[in-house]
């Protein structure tokens, strides 16, 4: 059966592509800022059933189909992928002195059964002091637009600052055990 990840994420890619998983990509076609929710988990929840109904629209035949959705919470605001590069500078000036926690959402539906789970993962993040050049090429590079919270945590140029308290693919935005678990749900007669 195809297996589909619905995401144009690079880092949701890369973790599909380290489980030996052979994908194609749809992007679903949605504006996440006009969906809202007070809680992290629900607004994540809700982006990524959107993204997956988006999907869905698009898949004739039968596939497996993924998507997922992340924002880091830093001092219980939600950050989601900065709108500019102000907004990204600011993000990643507090990641040193405040702890943040990704808080991700992952549905998976298989289309032949109609079979569709989800699950939320936290992982708890911490930084030592970046250097200023590292964010500098991050950010002018526009890479910055891409991630949750305007930095992605397993960049070469951030990696050896952060420490996780977690799962790194879920850090990367797609949990790899809970995503493997739910991928035998959906499939399970």
């Amino acid at each position: 059966m195809n297996l589909i990840l619905g995401s144009s994420s690079p880092s949701r890619k890369a973790v599909l592509e380290e489980m030996g998983m052979v994908f194609s990509v749809i992007s679903p076609d949605i504006d996440e800022r006009a969906i809202r929710r007070d809680d992290p988990r629900e607004l994540v929840r809700a982006i990524a059933q959107a993204k997956m109904d988006a999907v869905l629209e698009q898949v004739t035949g039968q596939a497996v189909i993924i998507c997922s959705d992340q924002v880091m919470v830093v001092d219980g605001e939600v950050r989601e992928k900065p709108a500019s590069k102000e907004e990204a500078y600011a993000f990643i000036a507090t990641y040193a002195s405040t702890p943040q926690v990704a808080t991700s959402a992952t549905v998976v539906c298989n289309t032949a059964n109609g079979k569709r789970v989800y699950a939320i993962e936290e992982v708890a993040v911490t930084f030592d002091p970046i250097p200023q050049e590292n964010i500098e090429t991050f950010v002018e590079s526009g890479e910055a637009f891409h991630f949750a919270g305007g930095l992605a945590a397993d960049h070469p140029l951030f990696r050896p600052y952060v420490h996780i308290d977690g799962e790194l693919e879920a850090l990367m935005g797609l949990p790899l055990k809970k995503t493997l678990e739910m991928l035998e749900e959906v499939q399970a007669t």
